[in-house]
């Protein structure tokens, strides 16, 4: 909280909000304190992850070492693109998926396989009290475990609470060069798993070149049984939802399966307590008796009912 003089306030209710400009027209002889509000746009968004970076967090780093940690990482970049080279000399593309055939993304059978995710819950951020870590089972699988915690933290920010979740990293080229996966030969997601009988969130980001479609996700709900024994779940891409920050999209549109750029899983169920989700491999199939597109509505809308 903190005490600002007309001048200042103005300037600051000006640049936050308009609304906030006319109540202190109104009552000016007010001495006004308030907490500083997080600054928002309305056309443009300046940060891909929207305010959650951890950067800051981050210990600074000289411009020396910034030349000392590029040559380090020289050799593994020259090496990175020799492989690229050599690839497009072979150029042996997949041309047809084999049908029944899972051709696997990620098997969870090392513990070299967890670097390639990363996981986060609503404590990372001081906007909850669930916490979650990704680790080897004793089966030699991977663990996605930990507590969810539903208790809003009492700031006067935070309306909800309650979210662990994990992702994939962003795949790159040489020289630190974004890349996508392209899964247009498939049309349905498979994975091998172990829960407790909790709702599951799957995710996939294909995440676009402008900041509008930055947080475009699609969603669907992994049930699990609990117990003992392992589950094959197939989930056809085509049955996948539309989401942008939270938020399903009046508009859906199917996925764009050559822009796919991150795949995680979320536990989010509102029930407090512990969970634990084991997953043994995350893969893509080709079923030819799936002729479906998209599951949801694709006819034109008038204006004034979907704003696009």
């Amino acid at each position: 909280m903190m005490a600002l003089n007309k001048a200042s306030c103005f300037r600051l209710l000006k640049r936050y909000h308009p609304c906030c400009v006319l109540n202190f027209v109104l009552e000016p002889s007010k001495t006004l304190r308030f907490a500083a509000p997080i600054q928002k746009r309305l056309f443009w968004e300046k940060d891909r992850k929207g305010g959650y970076n951890t950067e800051d967090k981050l210990e600074k780093v000289s411009t020396i070492q910034h030349i000392k940690n590029g040559f380090k990482e020289l050799k593994s970049e020259l090496k990175l693109f020799g492989q690229e080279i050599k690839d497009l000399i072979e150029m042996d593309p997949l041309l047809i998926a084999r049908p029944g055939e899972v051709d696997l993304l990620w098997l969870f059978n090392e513990p070299a396989v967890l670097d390639k995710f990363i996981a986060t819950s609503d404590s990372d951020h001081n906007e909850g009290y669930s916490f979650c870590n990704l680790s080897m089972s004793p089966a030699g699988r991977v663990n996605f475990h930990g507590h969810l915690d539903v208790r809003v933290p009492k700031d006067g920010r935070i309306k909800k609470a309650g979210y662990c979740a994990f992702r994939s990293k962003r795949i790159r080229k040489s020289f630190k060069r974004e890349a996508t996966y392209d899964w247009n030969l498939y049309n349905t997601l498979v994975l091998k798993v172990r829960g407790d009988g909790r709702s599951y969130l799957l995710n996939i980001s294909c995440e676009g070149s402008y900041d509008i479609a930055w947080n475009d996700i699609y969603h669907y709900v992994l049930y699990t049984r609990g117990g003992p024994y392992w589950q094959v779940a197939k989930i056809p891409f085509s049955k996948f939802i539309l989401g942008s920050k939270g938020r399903i999209q009046d508009k859906q549109t199917r996925m764009r399966l050559d822009r796919v750029t991150h795949f995680g899983i979320t536990c989010a169920d509102k029930i407090n307590g512990p969970f634990n989700l084991e997953i043994e491999y995350v893969g893509l199939e080709f079923d030819p008796t799936h002729d479906e597109e998209f599951a949801y509505e694709m006819y034109k809308t008038e204006r004034f009912i979907v704003g696009v």
